[in-house]
């Protein structure tokens, strides 16, 4: 293989590695965090060393066993690539779903800190907001119960600042009993359904998590139309935007599998 691509390639892996390492002084820590430095140290090795790579590549073929060992790794790095593309792909498409207008929106909870709403739920929060501004016959659903280390539930947080940001209380129905997205959805698709509310749906979240929402309202209702809006991330969003995006090739099978 060529110089100039190995040095590309693992200038690369050295730029993802610094970037999958560095939430972990915000407090993300993840298997999207431990699978990325896993990826980029491998390739760093496979282009960086490739001397030495090329030195065990002939030592494992000299032996029946290795050589097997080998050959599995190679289909299941080859299999995996494809995966990941693939997933990928996906994920751009839901988070490009637009709304028709007027779709009642879906706002997915996050933690809330003792001060407030955590960085990750004020993304959304303002997201939110901003669509409620531009469409303003839309209803929402905030969502997200109350976890032992939060001062309110994610929907009553999401309520208040929506209410503080000058959006109407009547427009803004609170679910706070969810634990995780799966809970969200549906028992937000309930509010939705005992209300009146319009039915087709749009999801306020992080792009990355689009896709798994998508998935996880149709396999709650399918008839329900999905679209997306997306948070705006700041600095430390986009800090940890790898380490969340490459969690989501994990957890997408576990909800198809589910």
């Amino acid at each position: 293989m060529k110089m100039p691509v190995r040095i590309l390639m693992t200038a690369i892996a050295c730029v993802f590695l610094i970037w999958f390492i560095a939430p972990i002084g915000f407090g993300v820590k993840n298997v999207g965090n431990a699978l990325g430095v896993f990826i980029c140290v491998v390739v760093i090795f496979r282009f960086g060393f490739a001397g030495v790579y090329e030195k065990l590549k002939l030592a494992m073929t000299s032996h029946a066993v290795t050589t097997v060992l080998l050959r599995i790794a190679q289909i299941g790095a080859s299999v995996f690539v494809i995966y990941a593309v693939i997933v990928s792909g996906f994920m751009v498409y839901a988070m490009n779903v637009k709304p028709s207008g007027n779709d009642t929106a879906i706002v997915l909870g996050a933690q809330v800190k003792p001060w407030g709403a955590s960085t990750l739920l004020m993304q959304r929060i303002n997201a939110a907001e901003e669509y409620l501004t531009n469409y303003p016959d839309t209803k929402a659903v905030a969502t997200g119960g109350q976890g032992s280390d939060e001062p309110m539930s994610e929907g009553q947080c999401i309520y208040d600042n929506l209410m503080a940001a000058g959006i109407e209380s009547d427009r803004i129905f609170i679910e706070d009993k969810a634990k995780n997205t799966e809970e969200n959805i549906r028992f937000s698709f309930d509010i939705i359904k005992q209300s009146g509310l319009k039915n087709d749906v749009v999801i306020v979240t992080d792009s990355y998590h689009q896709l798994r929402a998508r998935i996880i309202a149709h396999k709650t209702d399918n008839s329900v139309k999905i679209s997306a809006v997306n948070t705006h991330n700041n600095y430390i969003g986009l800090a940890a935007y790898p380490t969340y995006f490459v969690r989501e090739w994990i957890a997408i099978p576990v909800v198809l599998f589910k």
